[in-house]
């Protein structure tokens, strides 16, 4: 495949996966100290980066007081496995929003948004708190603003509000209080009903005018932020590395290209030395992913990929037919990204993959097939062979100059498991969100789907060591590099 850009063929992106700097450095540094983008790739202390994400979307909750829902015991450990996998960045939550009408299902619990304007200041500490934890090792973070879901609140969060705390109409889920808890799924609801509700947010003209009003308040409380423990911005501070529009938005408006650009060039002026994405899947097609990635005020693309979700995989069959038909289907995707990617001449990232547990055995086990069960004691295999596929071909399109910088699979549960206890606030913080059955998507900490991750890391580092290109050395880039071989 020809390569996007001239020289990508023989200078590509170092892997950075070390602990490096101290935080009181974040303000009196260069501005090198932030990943920027040069000629569709990314740079860190003057070198090339690759990204070793992982989706972590409960971090200011996990990193909370014990008061607030938070276990910061168990965050700190988690942030110290994922950077001994090579993990390098980290995609999380900087926006949750609660109802007017008491606890809603399915939520995010504390929220850090109470009401319009008024904020949880334990939550926000809790956000402070994990972007020191991630400085010190060295792993970027992508803050996402908003969320088209309700699990975290969200767009129909917004619309509630500025409705007079009206109902949403929740989609199916999981039933937590029927018996076996873990999976029985609900039909109650209606996905189309729910996509309607919450895509009001930016195509009812009746309320737009407030819901982005309360959406850009946010932006800026939370960019202009100062950490209550580093005593640094979170505009200057290079921990941070994208700001993310939003989350998964459905059924936007023609116009919402629009609302794009404008936050964006928003953001931008507030956080000039920060990255911005918009949250897109990419399942729209060409068309849609280049009108919303084209905007010159959007610096890099990004696409999601759910095989089982978008009815190309099974989980009961044992077989290899569906991993085949599931492989075959991302195969033409991630082609597609790249393509449309290179064409942008934008870096993109595949910000959102991943596969349930081996299903089938939940089912041998005496489990009712109808039942979307995910016991943590199942296996890996189909999850193990897929990652191995989505990430050797990721990696292999990066070697090759053809847009893909990274990817994170979705998503780290870390130590926790199912049948932990729930905290005061009824929640348990694992790797899938509340509205998903506990254990669906998640990477356990002892998974061998880590190992897969980590080589991953391992493999690029070694690659680029044969480039070891730099567009300038400092105390920093030197720090970083001399750490490199710590996933070795």
């Amino acid at each position: 495949m020809t390569p996007l850009w001239p020289f990508a063929s023989s200078l590509f992106l170092l892997l950075v996966c070390t602990i490096g700097f101290a935080q009181a450095d974040l303000v009196s540094g260069s501005n090198s100290k932030f990943i920027t983008v040069q000629n569709g790739m990314f740079y860190k202390a003057c070198k090339p980066t690759y990204l070793v994400s992982m989706n972590y979307w409960s971090a200011m909750n996990l990193a909370a007081s014990d008061a607030a829902g938070g276990n910061l015991t168990r965050f700190q450990i988690e942030v110290k496995e994922l950077w001994e996998r090579g993990v390098n960045n980290v995609r999380i939550m900087a926006s949750s929003e609660a109802s007017g009408r008491g606890v809603q299902p399915f939520r995010m619990y504390p929220a850090l948004q109470e009401s319009p304007g008024v904020y949880n200041e334990e939550i926000f500490i809790g956000l402070d708190r994990s972007l020191v934890e991630f400085a010190k090792y060295n792993i970027s973070v992508v803050m996402t603003l908003n969320d088209f879901w309700h699990w975290s609140g969200g767009y129909s969060q917004y619309v509630s509000w500025a409705t007079s705390n009206s109902d949403i109409p929740y989609p199916p889920s999981w039933d937590p209080n029927l018996n076996p808890p873990y999976g029985d799924y609900t039909t109650s609801g209606s996905w189309a009903a729910f996509t309607n509700y919450s895509a009001r947010f930016y195509n009812d003209s009746s309320i737009t005018t407030t819901t982005q009003n309360w959406f850009r308040n946010h932006i800026s409380k939370v960019i202009n932020r100062v950490n209550t423990i580093s005593g640094v911005a979170y505009k200057d501070d290079p921990t941070i590395m994208t700001w993310e529009l939003t989350n998964e938005p459905q059924e936007p408006p023609l116009s919402w290209r629009v609302r794009v650009v404008d936050t964006a060039q928003y953001i931008k002026s507030l956080a000039p030395h920060q990255l911005i994405t918009v949250g897109f899947e990419g399942k729209n097609g060409e068309w849609w992913f280049k009108r919303v990635h084209a905007p010159g005020v959007i610096d890099y693309a990004c696409g999601h990929l759910w095989v089982q979700n978008w009815g190309y995989y099974d989980p009961l069959d044992r077989t290899n037919k569906s991993l085949a038909t599931a492989e075959k289907f991302a195969a033409e995707y991630l082609e597609n990204l790249s393509k449309w990617s290179m064409d942008l001449k934008k870096p993109v990232i595949l910000e959102e993959f991943g596969m349930a547990r081996d299903n089938w055995e939940n089912v041998d086990k005496g489990a009712p097939s109808r039942y979307y069960l995910y016991n943590a004691e199942a296996g890996t295999t189909h999850k193990d062979q897929y990652f191995q596929f989505v990430i050797g071909k990721v990696v292999e399109y990066f070697k090759k100059g053809a847009a893909f910088q990274g990817l994170g699979p979705w998503a780290y549960g870390g130590i926790w498991r199912p049948t932990d206890r729930k905290n005061k606030f009824n929640q348990s913080w694992g790797g899938d969100p509340p509205h998903e059955a506990p254990g669906w998507y998640d990477l356990y900490d002892t998974d061998s789907t880590m190992k897969i991750i980590q080589d991953q890391a391992r493999e690029v580092l070694n690659y680029l060591d044969t480039f070891n290109s730099s567009s300038c050395v400092t105390s920093y880039s030197r720090t970083l590099t001399s750490q490199a071989a710590r996933v070795r």
